[in-house]
């Protein structure tokens, strides 16, 4: 028979043993995070050191920094379902030990006042069980909201939004790296669709389109451009970012013979008073409007804006009659509206931006 006194200093010695274990686990683990999100911030680094480049294409940098990106940020699974094992088992084991060990220094009869002795047990097991949840959202940051902050997920390293509110990023320039391009095609007799043509499928902005020559103006396209990037068919993995996207922006009934059109495309960064303003001369080729020159790129300052609950808010537009049309308010709803000189309400398009 085993002597009571010995007994459980060999429990509360196991007890203390397994949470010795825990806390090494639990040191191990703040190292691997310590330098991966190191790596992850290094990189991120990197990428607004390119917002702030003179070089006119670095889409290609941005886009494999993006990828080393999204490699440093998702784990294998593999390893994070066995420390989380561990870590769960070291727990339930450490809890039976203290279960245990009440149950033997329990003496009848039962009074309800010796509930308060389980307080301390209950406090540290609630303690034990947030630490879990702790560093589980530490070792697989995917879908956990508390370390967003820190660790954004690699589709906001192309998110005009996050990059423009958070962090002090050259936004014009960043915004010049997807190379955004307007092409008008036709789709039909004198039927033509407008598409806007990105290297890298920058997103999460609302923007304003103008399609005119001279005074006359046959096409305004406005809304939130949000890009939903599916994974790959074949392999399965995810794509945080995309190569040469056509976004399309609504359809026109052209019957012109112009050679020459201009179009200007404006793109409110949520971090920014001024749009961001590229302006185009398109030419037509064939059966195809488009611009053989680089934009000029600058900011409109005769338009001023603010954002109300993310939704796109017009304070002042003294832009000139290309302008006229931007609507006081554009919500952050994903969706892309235009409207022709032949039509009185804008409509809304629905096709999904596909890849050449």
């Amino acid at each position: 028979m085993f002597d009571s006194g010995s007994y459980f200093f060999i429990i509360i010695s196991l007890s203390g043993g397994l949470l010795a274990l825990l806390s090494a686990v639990g040191i191990f683990v703040s190292l691997i995070i310590q330098r991966r999100v190191e790596r992850l911030q290094d990189i991120l680094e990197e990428l607004l050191d390119l917002s702030y480049a003179n070089e006119f294409n670095t889409s290609t940098k941005i886009q494999n920094l993006i990828y080393k990106y999204q490699m440093q940020y998702n784990l294998p699974v593999k390893p994070i379902k066995s420390v989380l094992a561990y870590i769960t088992l070291t727990i339930v084991f450490t809890i039976l030990f203290w279960a245990w060990l009440l149950f033997l220094i329990f003496k009848p009869p039962f009074k309800w006042n010796s509930l308060v002795y389980l307080f301390p047990m209950v406090a540290i097991t609630a303690i034990m069980i947030f630490y879990r949840h702790l560093i589980k959202s530490a070792v697989n940051p995917i879908g956990h909201h508390m370390f967003k902050s820190i660790i954004p997920a690699p589709r906001f390293l192309r998110s005009i939004a996050f990059l423009s509110s958070h962090i002090n990023v050259a936004a014009a320039n960043i915004i010049s790296q997807a190379r955004p391009l307007p092409v008008i095609r036709e789709k039909a007799p004198n039927v033509r669709s407008v598409v806007l043509k990105e290297e890298i499928p920058f997103d999460d902005y609302h923007y304003y389109f103008s399609l005119y020559h001279e005074e006359e103006i046959f096409f305004i396209g406005f809304g939130h451009m949000k890009i939903d990037l599916d994974d790959d068919p074949i392999t399965g993995k995810p794509r945080p970012t995309a190569r040469n996207l056509n976004i399309p922006l609504g359809e026109l009934d052209l019957n012109s013979n112009k050679n020459i059109l201009e179009a200007v495309f404006l793109v409110f960064p949520k971090g920014e008073k001024y749009p961001v303003q590229f302006k185009f001369i398109l030419e037509k080729e064939s059966r195809v409007y488009c611009a053989p020159q680089p934009p000029a790129v600058s900011l409109n300052h005769l338009i001023t804006y603010c954002f109300d609950n993310n939704h796109l808010r017009i304070i002042s537009n003294q832009a000139g009659r290309i302008f006229s049309f931007i609507p006081k308010i554009i919500p952050a709803d994903s969706t892309r509206w235009y409207k022709t000189s032949m039509q009185d309400h804008p409509l809304k398009e629905n096709s999904i931006p596909y890849e050449d």
